[in-house]
C-alpha cells in the first residue's frame, strides 16, 4: 500500500519537474558546483524582471495581488485584518486571499507553479524554501526593494538567502523544535522534562505513563511532525549531517536507517506514542485530538509555533516547554533555530513592486505587528516583538519554547533533505514502520534504494 503510494509520489514530482523545465524556469536539483550557475541565471533573470518593474506605478492604477497561505483559525483572522489594513491605505490595490489548512498546501503549490498560476505572494514550508529557489520561482526581494532594516542580518543569511546573498524569501519568526508538556500530569507520574535526558528515557517514562493511566500516552505525535522532529533529528545527531546534503552526498547508511527505524518501532511497540491510526484523522493539528484536549498526554512534540494553538486547547492545564532529547554519545545536538515559515512573492507575478510594498507594511509596521501578535510564533524582529509584549499578546510558553529551542547547537538539513521528493521517502518508511506495514530491515533497505536512485538521478 505505501509502496504503490510513494511511487506514486515520485512519478509526480518527475512529471513536475519536468512542467517546470518546459515552462522555462530554472529548476535545479544538482550537486552545490553545479547549482551556483544557475543561481547566477535567476538572479540575472531576475533582475531583468525587476527592472521592468523599477518604474513607479500611477498610485490609482487598480492592482490585484493574490495572496496565499496555511494555518489555523487566528492566524487567518489576523491575516485578513492586516489585509484590510493595508487596503485602506493603498484603496487602488486589492489583495484576494487564498488561506486553507496545511494539507494539500504544497501540493497545490507544485501545480501552480508548474502551470504558472501560482499567487502573487505565498507562504512557504520552510523545508521546502531552498527547493522552490532552485525551481526559480521567488522573487529576488533585495533587488526589488524590500526593506531589511528591522532585521538581524545574520538572521536573514541564515533564513531566506538559500546560499545566494540576496533575500529570496522572509522569515515570518523565530523558530525551532518544542517539546510542549502538560506539566500536571508530568508531575503527576513523576516525570521531569525539565533536566537533560536521552532518547532511551522515552521508554522508561512511558511506561510509569502507562502504569499510571491507561488512557494516557507520553508522546502525542503525528506522523508527518515526527519524521521531522524524530527520525531526522535522530540522524542529525546520529552524522551531525543533513540525511542528503546539499552535494547530493547520502550522509546514512543501511545500518544506520535499520537502527533509527527499531527506535521508532519501539516507540510505537512500548506504547510511548499514541498509535498511529489514531493519530491519523487529526494531521498536524494535536491541538483538535480530544485526547490532547482532555489533557491524556503528557507531551506534545513539534514546532514552537505551536504551542499557543496547544495551550489554548485547554486553559485549565498548566504547561512548560521541556528539553529536547539527545543522543547518547551523538556527535551533534541536531536540534535547530530557523523560522516557522518563510513568505516570498512568486517570480512571474506581474505586480512584485506593489507585492513588496505589501510585504514591507507586513513585516515592518507597526500595525501590522500589533495586528499578527505570534500568529506564526515569535515575531522575527525586536521592533515587532517589542511591541507584541507590550500588548500582551507574545505568549509566554511560546516564548519559553524558543528559548528552550535555542540552547541547542545542531545545524540544519534544510535543502534536499526536507524537499519533497526525500520527505516523501522518509515520510512514508516512517508510516510504514510506525503501522507495522514494514520491519526496520525491510523498511531500512527500501529507503536506502529509493535514496541512493534520488542521489543518482540528481546529481
Amino acid at each position: 500500500m505505501k509502496r504503490k503510494k510513494l511511487l506514486a509520489l515520485l512519478v509526480s514530482a518527475v512529471t513536475v519537474m519536468s512542467a517546470l523545465a518546459g515552462c522555462g524556469s530554472n529548476a535545479s536539483s544538482s550537486t552545490a558546483t553545479d547549482t551556483a550557475p544557475a543561481a547566477e541565471t535567476k538572479t540575472e533573470s531576475t533582475e531583468a524582471a525587476t527592472e521592468e518593474a523599477a518604474e513607479p506605478a500611477e498610485s490609482s492604477e487598480p492592482v490585484t495581488l493574490r495572496f496565499s497561505w496555511w494555518g489555523g483559525d487566528a492566524r487567518h483572522e489576523a491575516t485578513l485584518a492586516v489585509i484590510d489594513a493595508y487596503q485602506k491605505l493603498h484603496p487602488n490595490v486589492t489583495i484576494e486571499p487564498e488561506y486553507s489548512s496545511y494539507d494539500g498546501y504544497s501540493e497545490k503549490k507544485t501545480t501552480e507553479f508548474a502551470s504558472g498560476t501560482a499567487p502573487d505572494i505565498f507562504q512557504i514550508e520552510t523545508g521546502l524554501g531552498p527547493e522552490y529557489y532552485n525551481q526559480g520561482v521567488l522573487y529576488n526581494l533585495t533587488e526589488g526593494g524590500m526593506d531589511f532594516s528591522e532585521f538581524d542580518a545574520n538572521f536573514l543569511v541564515q533564513n531566506g538567502q538559500f546560499g545566494s546573498g540576496s533575500q529570496y524569501a522572509m522569515p515570518t519568526g523565530q523558530a525551532g523544535t518544542a517539546l510542549i508538556v502538560n506539566k500536571d500530569l508530568a508531575d503527576a507520574v513523576g516525570i521531569d522534562l525539565s533536566k537533560p535526558y536521552t532518547w532511551d528515557q522515552f521508554f522508561e517514562w512511558g511506561k510509569m505513563v502507562r502504569d499510571y493511566d491507561k488512557d494516557c500516552y507520553l508522546l502525542s505525535a503525528n506522523t508527518s511532525y515526527a519524521t521531522a522532529f524524530i527520525l531526522r533529528a535522530w540522524c542529525r545527531q546520529m552524522n551531525g549531517k543533513p540525511i542528503v546534503d546539499a552535494d547530493m552526498n547520502l550522509n546514512m547508511t543501511e545500518e544506520q536507517f535499520k537502527e533509527a527505524f527499531e527506535f521508532i518501532k519501539r516507540l510505537y511497540d512500548e506504547e510511548v506514542c499514541a498509535p498511529a491510526a489514531y493519530k491519523a484523522p487529526f494531521g498536524d493539528q494535536d491541538q483538535e485530538d480530544p485526547n490532547w484536549i482532555a489533557g491524556k498526554y503528557v507531551a506534545s512534540i513539534g514546532y514552537t509555533s505551536s504551542a499557543d494553538v496547544l495551550s489554548a486547547a485547554n486553559d485549565s492545564i498548566n504547561y512548560m516547554a521541556g528539553q529536547l532529547p539527545l543522543r547518547d554519545g551523538g556527535v551533534s545536538d541536531g536540534w535547530f533555530n530557523d523560522c516557522p515559515q518563510y513568505i516570498g512573492v512568486y517570480a512571474k507575478s506581474e505586480h512584485p513592486k506593489e507585492a513588496i510594498d505589501f510585504l514591507n507594511f507586513f513585516f515592518n509596521s507597526d500595525e501590522a505587528a500589533a495586528i499578527l501578535g505570534t500568529v506564526r510564533s515569535v515575531p522575527p524582529t525586536v521592533k515587532a516583538q517589542v511591541i507584541c509584549a507590550e500588548n500582551g499578546v507574545l505568549n509566554p510558553l511560546t516564548k519559553e519554547s524558543v528559548t528552550v529551542s535555542m540552547q541547542y547547537n545542531g545545524q540544519s538539513d534544510g535543502g534536499p533533505t526536507t524537499g519533497s521528493e526525500v520527505t516523501a521517502i522518509l515520510t512514508d518508511a516512517y508510516e510504514n514502520v510506525a503501522y507495522g506495514t514494514l520491519s526496520p530491515e525491510e523498511a531500512a533497505a527500501e529507503t536506502m534504494e529509493l535514496l541512493q536512485d534520488y542521489v543518482d538521478t540528481h546529481k
